[in-house]
């Protein structure tokens, strides 16, 4: 995870430009541990470096769920043999989430289960029998 630490002094290399880093759960661990030894007012400082944190997480989620190919994902669940030969039994969301993960989609991106349902809603005679459950309507 990239994480930028621009009102953190220590972090950037002259105060004005940020400095960009990995920091994994070891390292966080490690600053904050720091930031409570060497800091009287440790509190204040731990929250907002926690909420720059929080922030940079909330935001990269934000920007992987975004750059995720909607129509892409579409053509792909139109090619599951259930799409293209439905019967009377419906299909399971989890089902299609594995489907898309063989065909190399990351499902891994948080969040990318709600816009997939989005995405099996929008395709043309599939409805929505009960949560993460659908079935296409025989022609």
């Amino acid at each position: 995870m990239k994480l930028v630490f621009s009102d953190h002094p220590e972090n950037s290399d002259d105060g004005s430009s940020a400095n960009t880093e990995t920091i994994g759960v070891d390292d966080l661990i490690k600053n904050i541990k720091e930031l409570i030894s060497n800091e009287e007012d440790h509190k204040e400082k731990l929250t907002s470096y926690l909420s720059v944190i929080e922030k940079q997480i909330e935001n990269k989620n934000q920007m992987d769920l975004s750059n995720v190919d909607q129509e892409h994902i579409q053509k792909l669940i139109e090619k599951h043999p259930y799409f293209k030969n439905p019967n009377s039994y419906h299909i399971r969301l989890i089902t299609i989430m594995k489907y898309l993960k063989k065909k190399g989609i990351d499902v891994t991106i948080n969040d990318i289960d709600l816009l997939i349902d989005v995405i099996i809603q929008k395709i043309d005679g599939v409805t929505k029998v009960a949560d993460g459950k659908y079935k296409k309507m025989i022609k």
